[in-house]
């Protein structure tokens, strides 16, 4: 089985009003022999008339964006670093046109099922990307949201627990469920599977989209790898 495990960064909540303009992929097929993800991200110049200023700000727009000076229709891709390499996240590995990035995107899309931290948000701007620019969204129609999931591994193991949740949860993770049912928070933690995200990293495609894997593979105990 094919996924997408992804995040997009808009101009707008709204596709009426906003335009994406970044996008990471990190592709991983149960089926391939060698296992392992392949991981994407993209910049786009979007057109920024009908912008939301408070959306450009938190996804730190003018801050992280290496398209800002290009023309509008014009894209890059970025390196994604690993341990083992010397190459750095973010780096500019060549230009490209919106026309070759939503090319892209559409064959690494094709019967994906996408897993993300908001899948409708993305999957929208994506979907009104690629239709722009001349390609079809074939990702599959049903979609996991990892909230969802998460939701549903506390409930599954408070369940199995006879709802005792310092004998579901360590210690550490007990302590953000406790808070979740209590009502502190409406929210469920990544750290109940031992998940903290790099505050630096949040609201950047890349960023995100990693954080949603690592919660996937804490949910999963790593047998979707």
């Amino acid at each position: 089985m094919k996924y997408a495990i992804l995040d997009t960064e808009s101009t707008h909540l709204d596709t009426e009003f906003g335009h994406l303009w970044e996008a990471a992929l990190i592709i991983r097929d149960t089926d391939f022999p060698d296992g392992g993800d392949l991981e994407f991200w993209w910049q786009v110049r979007p057109d920024l008339t009908t912008a939301d200023p408070r959306a450009l700000q938190i996804n730190k727009y003018y801050d992280r964006a290496h398209v800002a000076h290009l023309p509008i229709g014009h894209g890059v891709q970025l390196t994604c670093g690993a341990e083992w390499e010397a190459t750095a996240d973010g780096e500019v590995i060549k230009n490209v046109t919106v026309e070759q990035i939503a090319l892209q995107l559409a064959r690494l899309l094709d019967g994906a099922t996408i897993v993300a931290n908001n899948p409708r948000h993305d999957r929208d701007f994506l979907r009104a990307f690629m239709r722009a620019n001349g390609q079809a969204f074939t990702a599959s129609h049903r979609m996991d949201d990892i909230r969802a999931l998460l939701k549903g591994y506390v409930y599954g193991r408070l369940a199995a627990h006879g709802g005792k949740v310092d004998k579901a949860f360590g210690l550490e993770p007990a302590r953000y469920v406790r808070d979740w049912l209590e009502g502190a928070t409406n929210t469920l933690a990544w750290e109940i599977v031992g998940v903290t995200q790099d505050s630096a990293t949040k609201h950047t495609a890349l960023g995100d989209a990693r954080c949603v894997r690592d919660v996937l593979d804490g949910i999963t105990h790593g047998i979707l790898q």
